[in-house]
């Protein structure tokens, strides 16, 4: 092999290495706006999802992207850690931070924090932090004059789990969901609620152009909900693609991120 050659092997793949960091690392914020004729002042929502102890993030360049989006909730839709996971250093700072901008920060499991041994201590430093865990739980907020229903359920939840957390929903107000996974709930979806918010695909991770995601756990290969909004009946459901990685630390045509999501009162 003659050095041109291997000049060339050694220059793509540091392009590779260079395209595959800014995927895993350089975050990009995805914004999302949805109508409903159950809230007459605009809600704001900014959607953690997937984090897994992310090193390779800016948390302070993030946060200062979410302060001027000025959130009236956020929500951390599971894997906030990964299952391998020695240090919850990362985990906590980010959990501070959330609670620096928001008093309202919700949490859902996800299947990592479930495989984790170091997860009752993360619950126990949500807890001091005010973040509320709401796995099984639900709870009604008033924001901006808007009543809003906030149900959670975790990884692995069952129909039963579904129709008790449900029994009190109300048709009227505007019902939001977080599961860690969307398999879930779009089994045992509810008419009543409104939006589901999602994470756990990687939206495949990696896509092809396109095509889409081209794994998702729980669904195989080429996944139908993989990443990105859908509509089920008259319920939205809104897959983020997450802000770190699991298994490799490999990333094609779906940069890390987060959601800010914009629910506007409808004409």
């Amino acid at each position: 092999m003659n050095i041109k050659r291997i000049l060339w092997i050694i220059f793509l793949l540091g392009i590779i290495l260079i395209y595959n960091y800014i995927q895993i690392a350089i975050f990009h914020i995805n914004n999302v706006k949805l109508y409903s004729n159950k809230v007459s002042k605009s809600l704001r929502i900014t959607q953690i999802s997937d984090f897994h102890s992310n090193q390779h993030i800016d948390l302070n360049e993030l946060f200062n992207k979410i302060s001027e989006f000025n959130p009236n909730i956020i929500v951390l839709t599971g894997d906030l850690i990964d299952k391998n996971t020695k240090d919850l250093d990362i985990a906590i700072e980010l959990l501070e931070k959330t609670k620096k901008i928001s008093d309202d920060v919700y949490f859902v499991s996800g299947n990592h924090e479930t495989n984790n041994k170091l997860s009752y201590e993360l619950y126990n430093a949500m807890e001091e932090l005010d973040v509320k865990h709401l796995d099984h739980k639900a709870e009604n907020i008033k924001i901006n004059g808007n009543n809003i229903n906030i149900f959670g359920v975790p990884f692995y939840v069952i129909r039963e789990d579904f129709n008790l957390l449900y029994e009190n929903i109300s048709e009227k107000e505007y019902n939001l969901l977080l599961s860690h996974s969307p398999n879930k709930p779009i089994n045992y979806l509810n008419k009543n609620i409104d939006l589901i918010l999602s994470g756990h695909t990687h939206g495949g991770q990696v896509r092809i152009p396109i095509i889409g995601g081209v794994l998702a756990p729980g669904q195989g290969l080429f996944p139908k909900y993989d990443k990105g909004l859908y509509k089920i009946g008259n319920t939205s459901l809104y897959i983020d693609s997450g802000l770190g990685n699991s298994l490799l630390p490999i990333r094609m045509f779906n940069r890390v991120q987060i959601s800010n999501i914009e629910v506007l009162a409808e004409n």
